[in-house]
């Protein structure tokens, strides 16, 4: 697993975990936002990266892959941790681990309740057939992809992860997705828990998960987007999410300075200072 990062590594740090036939480059706004006042971590995950022939075996192993190279720099303590789609499955098992201390756990549109066997297969039958035509430059779902499940400025980043995506990698993807429930008592008290999903047809796993996630972790923030599909705003209108996520993170833009801040019942905003000191 190769792993990037940007900005000041004396910074808060946040990682970003992309979703399943997703290429990392999605990222680059949110990138671009946050690294002068974060450092940035980016996992490029199994079997997404056109630099390595490696095929994707299980989310303990990308868990271990993270964990160890974060702790051996870092310690354990991480700000925030943004998983998108399947990328909150791997956010959900290192939260589950508790071997790294997560201030802010942020979900989106994650599907973290396990699913039958048939709907395994039939899933897995979908992509397989999708994965293969988009390689085969299948013009019909190259084009159904763009401005869907992909930006157009990202199509060739696109097209060359999917052309080295294995089989082996998509099947185990969708059974370890499959397989996957949250547990319903993680106890880790002081980690706050954020889950984003939208409203369209592709959102029944995702808005499922949101009901689990109410009904176990009952503190946790929860956020419905009418009307959008899966992670649709956070892949074709980063923007949008950026601007979610700045109240999350406890930022707010003046002259490239990160503040925490709160509303009170006047509407006024009180600024306070950072909650704690950069990792060092």
């Amino acid at each position: 697993m190769e792993i990037l990062e940007f900005g000041n590594r004396e910074k808060d740090k946040i990682i970003l975990i992309h979703g399943f036939e997703t290429p990392y480059q999605i990222w680059e706004k949110y990138i671009e936002h946050y690294k002068n006042s974060f450092h940035i971590i980016v996992p490029i995950l199994q079997g997404h990266n056109p630099k390595e022939n490696e095929d994707f075996v299980s989310f303990e192993q990308s868990a271990k892959n993270i964990e160890d190279y974060y702790i051996s720099r870092y310690g354990k303590d991480v700000f925030a941790i943004y998983g998108m789609s399947m990328g909150g499955v791997l956010t959900a098992h290192l939260w589950e681990n508790k071997n790294l201390n997560i201030d802010k756990v942020i979900l989106e549109s994650s599907p973290l309740i396990s699913y039958n066997k048939i709907m395994i297969a039939m899933m897995t039958k979908q992509y397989l057939m999708l994965t293969h035509k988009t390689q085969a430059r299948d013009k019909k779902i190259v084009t159904r992809a763009i401005n869907s499940i992909i930006p157009e400025d990202k199509l060739e980043e696109f097209l060359e992860m999917m052309d080295n995506i294995s089989d082996t990698t998509i099947i185990n993807y969708i059974r370890e997705i499959g397989r996957y429930k949250l547990p319903s008592n993680i106890n880790t008290p002081n980690t706050e828990v954020y889950y984003y999903y939208g409203t369209k047809i592709n959102e029944l796993l995702a808005k499922k998960t949101a009901k689990y996630i109410k009904e176990n972790y009952p503190t946790s923030n929860l956020r419905c987007f009418k009307g959008k599909g899966h992670c649709e705003d956070s892949l074709l209108n980063p923007s949008v999410m950026i601007e979610e996520l700045d109240r999350v993170l406890g930022m707010k833009q003046l002259n490239n300075t990160r503040l925490n801040y709160l509303q009170n019942s006047s509407n006024d905003i009180k600024v306070k200072s950072n909650r704690k000191p950069n990792n060092k």
